[in-house]
């Protein structure tokens, strides 16, 4: 007997938006939070020690889970080199050099823009005509950003913290790429990712300026340490999980869209970050770029006229 994939009800696809909606707020806050983190003068590895830390041993539950072969395990290992705390860190000392405007909107344009490329030359995947024009509005944006991003008042170059951030881009663009060619249970890898990450963390310990939360408030650390270790790294990702089981991936996927726009607001609002003239120019053309490849769809190309064969 056949099944059928029955369509979400209203209030199944209400529940749907509403978990993707939640993740959406939540990674669209990260470099709000992880900007006001470095202001309060936590270094990008005491920002990453704390992701990882908590995020390591909550989803500790879910690491063993499903095949746990030697190759499984060292594919883990290869995508934590990209997307664990090599991409938090980058991303994190990025914000020593420009704002969380730049990256809450450089890293997903970045990410979209590397997974269009590459996708199509290593993987097939076609590249029609709004996806060329996204791209082209992505890199027309990043273009703006770069040439209207005043320094910074204590003489470091605001375009260094968007290269790291353009950086951090590739690194989960290639992450992405590599999930699809290794097809993963989403929380197992994130799980094994976020403990082979925590290990790479401790072993680095040693090379770092160490740990110095003594004149950091109670708060401060707090907020940091709940909204790295467990907000963005764990409560996010299951929320959208449970939203891509009810709406479908592509569905689902088009939550991801929202994130730069609530970094945007979230960093005018909460810091007081007003672009320039250029800044707004390239931040307009990087979300519309984004919205055109995730919301738009090319028409389908017309069936193959089917000629019967003669006997």
């Amino acid at each position: 007997m056949s099944t059928r994939t029955q369509n979400p009800t209203p209030n199944k696809t209400s529940l749907g938006v509403l978990f993707g909606s939640i993740a959406a707020l939540i990674w669209g806050a990260w470099p709000v939070v992880t900007a006001i983190g470095v202001k309060a003068d936590f270094t990008p590895y005491e920002l990453v020690f704390l992701r990882l830390m908590i995020a390591g041993p909550l989803l500790l539950p879910w690491a063993f889970r499903g095949d746990n072969s030697l190759k499984a395990w060292g594919k883990a290992a290869i995508l934590s080199l990209l997307a664990g705390g090599t991409y938090s860190y980058v991303t994190a000392s990025g914000f020593q050099y420009t704002s969380a405007m730049h990256g809450g909107v450089i890293i997903p344009g970045a990410v979209m823009l590397v997974s269009l490329i590459a996708s199509h030359f290593l993987l097939g995947d076609t590249l029609t005509r709004n996806r060329l024009i996204g791209a082209a509005a992505i890199v027309t944006g990043l273009l703006f950003l770069s040439l209207g991003s005043p320094d910074q008042g204590n003489g470091q170059s605001s375009l260094f913290g968007d290269s790291l951030f353009l950086f951090a881009g590739i690194l989960w663009a290639g992450y992405t790429l590599l999930l699809r060619v290794w097809p993963m249970d989403p929380i197992v890898v994130t799980a094994r990712v976020s403990l082979i990450s925590l290990a790479g963390v401790l072993i680095a310990y040693p090379f770092s300026d160490g740990l110095d939360f003594s004149d950091t408030t109670t708060s401060m650390l707090v907020m940091q340490a709940a909204w790295q270790g467990v907000l963005s790294a764990v409560i996010a990702i299951i929320f959208f999980n449970k939203g891509v089981a009810i709406l479908g991936a592509a569905r689902a996927g088009v939550v991801n869209a929202f994130i730069p726009v609530v970094a945007t607001v979230m960093a005018f609002i909460v810091l007081s970050e007003v672009p320039t003239m250029m800044e707004q120019t390239g931040l307009l053309f990087i979300l519309s770029g984004i919205g055109v490849i995730m919301l738009l769809k090319s028409k389908p190309a017309p069936a193959p006229t089917i000629v019967p064969q003669k006997a």
